[in-house]
């Protein structure tokens, strides 16, 4: 429980292990997942008690937590912001002068347009 409420006092592994009379190694080593979920596991506890007092009458737990449920919303909110917002078709590649040419020469119609080649009267890659 010293290293999560450390952890969650904000203190960095070296302060930990040195209020502790340990090696950071050490530390590492039998407390790693104090040290990688104890921040969580004491927000929590927090939390809980806050809600605790909040159900007995306590203003000040109240408000704290209404405080606690805005800033979150509007953390969520600005999390989200790129993704509500649908994404538009990938823009086509920019093309240079000589493709624009070859590309209007590509759509030409009416009476330059290109003539339909001539239909073969024999298909020799067909079996009948």
């Amino acid at each position: 429980m010293t290293v999560e409420q450390l952890k969650y006092a904000g203190e960095s592994d070296a302060m930990i292990a040195r209020s502790l009379k340990v090696d950071v190694d050490t530390l590492r080593k039998h407390c790693a997942y104090e040290l990688e979920n104890g921040y969580a596991n004491r927000r929590r506890e927090v939390t809980r008690l806050m809600f605790e007092q909040a159900s007995k009458g306590a203003g000040w737990a109240i408000k704290r937590l209404d405080e606690i449920g805005k800033v979150s919303r509007a953390a969520a909110a600005v999390g989200d912001r790129g993704k509500a917002q649908p994404q538009s078709p990938p823009k086509p590649p920019k093309l240079g002068k000589k493709e624009e040419r070859q590309a209007a020469a590509e759509n030409v119609g009416g009476k330059f347009k290109a003539p339909e080649p001539p239909k073969l009267v024999v298909n020799n890659g067909s079996k009948a």
